[in-house]
Parts: C-alpha cells; structure tokens; sequence
C-alpha cells in the first residue's frame, strides 16, 4: 500500500475490538485520527455508540456521528454491502479532507467485504471519485481476530471500552458471531 501523508486518517469507529485497534495503529504511527460512528439503525446502536464515546474520551478524539435511515436491517448475522456504506458515508462526509478511510477489517471470515477483493474494490471506487487522492486503510487485513486481541493486548488498546454484542445494547446475547468471538478470545487470554 502507498504511504499517505500525514493528513487526517479518517478512522470509522464501531466501538469494537477491531476498530479500536484501529484507531490506535494510526494514533502510534503519529497520524492525525478523526473516528466517525455511523448509526446505521443497527440492532446495537447505542451500545456501540456509548462505547465509541468512549474510545474516543479515552485517546482525546473528537468523535462524529453519522445517522442513516431507511434500510431494513436483520437482528444479526451478515448485512450485506454494510462496510461499503460506511466508506460512502465517510467519504460523503469528510470528502477530500482526509487522505485515507480506514476500518478495522480483519481477515479469517468468510464475509467478502473483509477480503482483500472488497478492498481493491473500494480502492478502484474511491480513485474514481477522488482521482485517488483518498485510500483505504485496513491494516489487519492479513490477520484473524485472534492476532488482532494480541495486538490489543501487547499495546494496552482499551478493549475494556468496547462493544461486541451485534444483537443488543443493553446486555451481550451471547449468541450472536460477535459474541461468540469474544467469548472465545476472554477464555484463551
């Protein structure tokens, strides 16, 4: 990947694991970090928000939120074309003020917008509407969920701030992937 200059990184922020080691990876690189929530309707929306805040009081960022309506989206499970709304809407918003729109995706799942195809993808989409002056970032493109818990874990990446649940707000269902995940990685640390 080409090195961007050291304008803004624009970070979007779920309020998860992944994100928040995210915002850390350009934070320790001495990047410029604006995180962007998008409240898309999701099942989890005000825990991933309230956790978002958090992250962000945490590492002294500035936090926006976006709020989309309209889609029909399912309790839980796969939403589809989810992070190439979340790129559009970041774009829509911080336009050519940024130079690199990053998202914590992880590779080991079977999700294709968490391939390294989605990503050439979205770059192909962002150098027509940008002329390539913004990029994607997803530095754990090449790692699983596990590596990136370490990565939090080595770095001290507040992991304790952040939402897994993708099916509430209020309490983990603990059945849900997201869930489940967590669960799994809470049991080998």
């Amino acid at each position: 990947m080409k090195r961007p200059n050291r304008s803004t990184v624009t970070v979007l922020l779920s309020g998860g694991i992944d994100s928040t080691a995210c915002i850390y990876f350009y934070l320790d690189q001495h990047f410029p970090v604006q995180p962007i929530f998008v409240n898309y309707g999701q099942p989890a929306s005000r825990a991933e928000a309230t956790s978002a805040r958090a992250v962000c009081a945490f590492y002294k960022l500035r936090l926006r939120t976006i709020r989309i309506q309209g889609p029909r989206i399912p309790r839980s499970g796969e939403i589809l074309a989810r992070k190439l709304a979340l790129i559009s809407c970041a774009l829509m918003e911080v336009g050519l003020r940024t130079n690199l729109i990053a998202l914590g995706i992880h590779g080991g799942t079977r999700y294709f917008d968490c391939s390294r195809a989605f990503t050439k993808l979205c770059e192909q989409l962002l150098e027509g509407y940008t002329d390539g002056r913004v990029r994607i970032g997803a530095p754990f493109l090449t790692m699983d969920k596990g590596q990136i818990w370490n990565f939090c874990k080595l770095h001290r990446v507040p992991i304790h701030l952040t939402w897994s649940c993708e099916a509430n707000s209020t309490k983990p269902c603990g059945k849900c992937l997201s869930c489940k995940d967590k669960e799994s990685l809470v049991a080998c640390a």
